[in-house]
């Protein structure tokens, strides 16, 4: 139980500097954000590595429900806290004169579909692999909505180091893909 911890230690920390240089040391993020907007981001990141790693032999010999309760509870706080964050201020791509702009709009709408199937997916009787083909779809689309203009501009990168966004997206990829050649084979 000791390595299990000090490996998720390693993850939550990595994710945690990762955010922080990105955003603070590089980036235009005030530090007074650190507590609430880089939190978030640390959480939610982390959570998906944790995810993108619980089927890997680095997590042999911990207990798989530790790291899932540990995910479901990141996922939890990252919807609470997105609340908070969810201004012009720290999105302001998501806005325009009106309110929410389609993008917004159609990440909040993502993100809201895949916590019910992350949440509620046993509840709507879905069958495991359909409740991991439709997470991975859904999560996939809630970071491209939020980060694909970025992506496509490295110039624009704080620090040169890739959005969290991207990153995230890619990891959701490899388990997508990883997900689709276990069912052929």
């Amino acid at each position: 139980m000791q390595k299990a911890n000090v490996k998720i230690g390693v993850i939550i920390l990595v994710a945690g500097l990762y955010a922080i240089i990105r955003y603070h040391v590089f980036g235009p993020v005030l530090w007074r954000d650190l507590p609430v907007f880089t939190f978030n981001k640390i959480l939610i990141f982390s959570a998906l590595i944790l995810w993108s790693l619980k089927g890997y032999k680095f997590f042999e010999l911990i207990d798989k429900p530790l790291v899932l309760n540990l995910i479901k509870i990141f996922v939890a706080l990252h919807i609470l806290l997105s609340q908070i964050v969810l201004k012009p201020y720290y999105f302001k791509n998501f806005f325009d004169g009106d309110g929410l702009n389609l993008f917004g709009n159609l990440s909040i709408w993502t993100g809201f579909m895949a916590a019910t199937v992350f949440f509620g997916g046993k509840l709507l009787r879905l069958s495991k692999s359909l409740r991991f083909l439709l997470l991975t779809v859904l999560i996939a689309l809630h970071l491209l909505f939020i980060g694909v203009a970025s992506w496509l501009q490295p110039q624009t990168w704080y620090g040169g180091l890739p959005p969290i966004t991207l990153i995230s997206f890619i990891l959701i990829g490899f388990l997508g893909l990883k997900s689709i050649i276990k069912a052929f084979k």
